[in-house]
């Protein structure tokens, strides 16, 4: 593995809610070169291009909403085995269900503090970025 940052896509329309998460990463003291798009179009056309390490997406935005771009992601070749990890408002088992069978690799309930986003971050870059390994 080289010393270069491992690179993370935010997915997430709610602007505050991408700030929470930008803000936690940064404060975990790890090098992670962070991407926010506002939506899944966006996020599809970069992705079509653009190799990431995990990507961090959220269910309910408008227009394409992150189940279907989870599907569209896992039929493409570049991003068929990329961890996605779900972080949404909604904790419906209907929900967690869809994601997992989209082939989500993680789903977890956006946490509502920014101490809250602080241990996801922290949770997240223990788990994938220092123990799993990653194609």
């Amino acid at each position: 593995m080289g010393d270069a940052p491992k690179k993370l896509m935010v997915v997430d329309d709610d602007a505050a809610d991408a700030r929470f998460v930008l803000r936690a990463f940064s404060e975990t003291g790890r090098r992670l070169d962070i991407t926010h798009v506002n939506d899944a179009e966006a996020a599809s056309d970069r992705l079509a291009n653009e190799e990431f390490d995990y990507i961090l997406l959220d269910i309910n935005m408008p227009g394409t909403n992150g189940v279907d771009l989870l599907r569209r992601l896992r039929t493409r070749s570049l991003t068929a085995l990329t961890p996605v990890i779900m972080l949404s408002s909604s904790a419906s088992i209907a929900d967690v269900e869809r994601a997992y069978e989209s082939g989500a690799n993680a789903y977890a309930v956006k946490p509502s503090s920014l101490s809250g986003y602080r241990e996801f971050a922290e949770g997240f870059t223990r788990f994938w970025v220092d123990v799993a390994l990653t194609p």
